[in-house]
């Protein structure tokens, strides 16, 4: 058996040599079919089946707080509080173990080189006893040395090996952040990457007394691991509980809404909203290798029934139905062979262009390539779909009648039926596609057309993070600020330049409730920044009433705010809000109140997409609570410096760098840039989809054209007797088209059905269009339309040209 398999391959070999364009045609679908699945799963297996590194990732789940006030104000969730984590730790009976680690820590390292930021984490001693990992080289810090906040270290294995040249020797030695000695005392394994790809090291999370005591100070973020046999379900409603009795002990205001927890799984945090653009992608693909499948089906079908006689003849002479079968199916596997490989090769050419438009943050960034469960499934894919599509002629050969095969013309031999459902299938697919691109690339449109409320052309903009051994106190950090923002407005070329404790579209969120003065029953829920003067103007947010914060704002003045003007409008409706005041934060009777010097325009802070709260603003130099702080040792520049602000970067750094050698400078970008960063998932989203649906309607097309041109050829007869019979070419040409039209019609009605459906599920990724948008639906059908019009004009023109006389001799 294995040898007349090998032979049936062989006679495939020569059959596709010598049948150029049928060859193209297959080893093109299964091309495109095999290579975008292939990308897409090494994204899926990077980013989703291997995103949690960790023994038994199943059982590891992030702990957050939740507020009844809070989800109003669009913040679902937030960072715990250290009381929480000792109450939960002591009375829950669904982990093995939750440890901490702080949500903002940076690092400078000194010492060494040139300045370098370095992101790191304070974690508490268990963090790798809950995540069940040991180090590479050295030790973990220990309980003894959280309690005493030691000055050690533990380093990440990446930047151990760029830093430090993967030397072991380093265990030990002391090394200089923030101004300080750290002793390095282990490093860990390549695969530990927590809590994301960013951090470089860790340290002890020493938490101050008095943070277990308060019921604020949410700066640390929680993981725990559920002991066998624990449900997700059980751990937050007890959890929960724990929460509610903790919330208990403090007093509450009317606004204070009502405490819970969330427990998600780490792959949930991990992944996020990623997770939604990889299952949209896995459906678009598989559609594609549907169609992909259909047009494979439909090219050998064409193939099997012109080669009907000769099954006839060897059945005739002793070939069993099964050796037909077989025979069939072998001949095809060469087609699995080359479709595999060029696949395999296209799928490293996306994977080479698809990573760098991956969000940096995901994990898994750098394993993903074509490792061996990646290519092992190319080769199943390649198999399996040249199989599926060889069972629809084997299926056609199995029917075989002898008598009736050998009484009949090749040409004439049934399954026109079968063929043009084939079509059907994949041009009601293909709709779907387009549809689903084009609903995409409308909401990416309107997306970008959405104004942001402050003017990103023309600015730079870059992050600092200062050390607190070198500016210990507020005034000291303000003072630091403002002659930097001096220094750099002095270079040539800069027209404006400021600061903020956090620009818009940053990952984190500092939302802070907000009472204002004589209004108790209109508090809200607002975003919070503390900014540098002429941030306003770098940024191009306009100054409506009032005035801007200046050097005059200092910690001996009264306190003063600016609002934004959605807030304005809210509270005090048409009338001006300037000497009015406000509080904010921690709201007590002590909380200081800050009068309202100016209002400004209203932005989008979070994304593009969505606009959930108004703005508070307040100056750096002035103080706040600690529960406002979390931010305050890390600002962003702001640069307003005309068309190209990239441009300005050496010498701005140089001038920080002027006043102080030891300010390391990072994340620097074009504000341009920042907003495109932010909408990474959705370009990445966008262009895929679009991406299949063009594939799809190519891969349609050749299997229309292939229908309609045998669909032709088998009616050669007929158009010679019509044309005989005085029949126009014009006629002929009508006829052969509206084969092609008939099926797009059949296949838009079904496709319609199966779009709406599919549009109903990507809502949640929709802005600014409906799921049943009109234009997309029609610029959709068009698109087919005139795909399958240009399939069939070659056959149509061939039809015309029919000589009779040639034709019915050759009948």
């Amino acid at each position: 058996m294995i040898a007349e398999i090998w032979q049936d391959m062989r006679y495939g070999f020569r059959v596709f040599a010598r049948n150029k364009g049928f060859t193209l045609t297959a080893v093109l679908s299964l091309t495109l079919g095999i290579g975008l699945s292939t990308a897409i799963f090494s994204l899926t297996y990077s980013i989703i089946l291997r995103a949690i590194p960790f023994p038994e990732p199943d059982r590891l789940v992030t702990l957050w707080l939740t507020n009844s006030a809070a989800a109003a104000a669009n913040v679902p969730r937030f960072n715990t509080n250290a009381g929480n984590w000792i109450d939960w730790r002591a009375q829950s009976e669904s982990f093995e173990d939750i440890a901490l680690t702080k949500a903002v820590t940076n690092f400078n390292l000194t010492g060494n080189g040139s300045p370098q930021r370095v992101q790191g984490g304070r974690a508490t001693w268990n963090l790798f006893e809950v995540l069940h990992v040991s180090p590479l080289h050295g030790r973990v810090f220990t309980e003894e040395e959280d309690g005493r906040a030691a000055r050690v270290a533990v380093l990440g294995f990446g930047f151990w090996q760029k830093k430090f040249g993967g030397d072991a020797g380093i265990i030990g030695q002391n090394i200089l952040l923030n101004d300080e000695s750290y002793e390095v005392i282990g490093v860990m394994p390549q695969y530990f990457q927590y809590p994301s790809t960013d951090f470089d090291l860790w340290t002890p999370l020493f938490i101050p007394p008095d943070e277990t005591r308060s019921q604020y100070s949410f700066n640390y973020r929680a993981v725990g691991r559920l002991k066998p046999g624990a449900t997700v379900q059980q751990a937050q409603t007890e959890t929960t509980a724990i929460t509610r009795r903790w919330a208990q002990q403090f007093p509450s205001g009317p606004n204070a809404g009502q405490y819970g927890a969330l427990v998600e799984s780490l792959l949930d945090t991990t992944v996020g909203s990623f997770r939604t653009v990889i299952y949209v992608l896995i459906c678009a693909v598989a559609c594609l290798l549907l169609i992909g499948c259909v047009n494979l089906g439909g090219l050998f079908i064409v193939r099997a029934s012109a080669r009907m006689r000769e099954f006839a003849i060897r059945a005739a002479i002793g070939a069993s139905p099964m050796r037909l079968r077989r025979q069939t199916l072998a001949e095809v596997l060469p087609l699995s062979a080359a479709g595999g490989v060029a696949g395999v090769v296209l799928a490293w050419l996306l994977l080479k262009m698809l990573v760098p438009w991956l969000p940096p943050q995901l994990p898994g960034l750098d394993s993903i390539g074509l490792h061996a469960p990646v290519l092992s499934f190319a080769i199943a894919v390649s198999i399996a779909v040249v199989l599926v599509a060889g069972m629809l002629p084997v299926r056609l050969i199995s029917r075989i009648e002898l008598t009736g095969i050998m009484q009949q013309n090749s040409r004439s031999v049934a399954g026109g039926i079968t063929r043009d459902s084939l079509v059907i299938a994949q041009l009601a697919v293909t709709l779907v596609l387009l549809f689903a691109g084009g609903l995409l690339t409308r909401s990416l449109v309107a997306i970008l057309r959405t104004n942001p409320g402050f003017s990103p052309s023309g600015v730079l903009t870059m992050h600092l993070a200062l050390t607190r051994a070198r500016y210990p106190t507020d005034s000291q950090v303000a003072d630091y600020y403002r002659r930097l923002v001096t220094r750099v407005k002095g270079i040539p070329g800069v027209k404006d330049a400021g600061m903020v404790n956090l620009l818009p579209f940053s990952e984190s969120r500092t939302v802070y409730p907000v009472e204002f003065e004589g209004r108790p029953d209109q508090g809200a829920a607002a975003d919070g920044r503390s900014i540098v003067p002429s941030y306003f103007s770098a940024m191009g947010i306009p100054l409506i009433s009032g005035r801007d914060f200046s050097e005059l704002d200092t910690e001996t003045t009264s306190r003063v705010g600016i609002i934004d003007e959605q807030l304005a409008v809210k509270i005090f409706g048409d009338k001006s809000p300037l000497g009015r005041r406000f509080r904010f934060g921690v709201i007590t009777s002590a909380t200081p109140w800050l009068e309202i010097v100016g209002v400004v325009g209203h932005i989008r802070n979070e994304n593009l997409e969505t606009d959930p709260r108004p703005q508070i603003y307040w100056p750096e130099s002035q103080p706040t609570s600690d529960a406002n702080r979390i931010y305050k040792d890390r600002v962003a520049f702001v640069i307003r410096a005309g068309d190209h602000p990239e441009s300005f970067a050496a010498s701005i750094v140089e001038q920080i760098q002027a006043e102080n050698p030891d300010q390391p400078v990072y994340d620097i970008r074009s504000m341009v840039g920042w907003l495109d960063r932010s909408l990474q998932s959705r370009n990445l989203l966008t262009i895929l989809v679009i991406l299949f649906g063009c594939s799809s309607l190519l891969l349609a097309f050749l299997g229309l054209y292939g229908v309609v041109s045998y669909g032709a050829l088998l009616r050669l007869r007929e158009f010679a007797i019509r044309t005989a019979l005085g029949a126009q070419p014009e006629r002929i040409r009508r006829m052969v088209v509206g084969h092609s039209i008939r099926l797009w019609i059949i296949a838009s009605i079904i496709g319609l059905g199966v779009a709406w459906a599919g549009g109903r599920a990507l809502r949640s990724l929709l802005y600014g269009v409906g799921s049943a948008d009109a234009l997309t639906v029609t610029a959709a059908l068009l698109l087919l339309l005139a795909s399958s019009v240009f399939a069939a004009l070659g056959p149509a023109m061939k039809a015309g040209r029919v000589d009779p006389a040639v034709a019915l001799r050759s009948e």
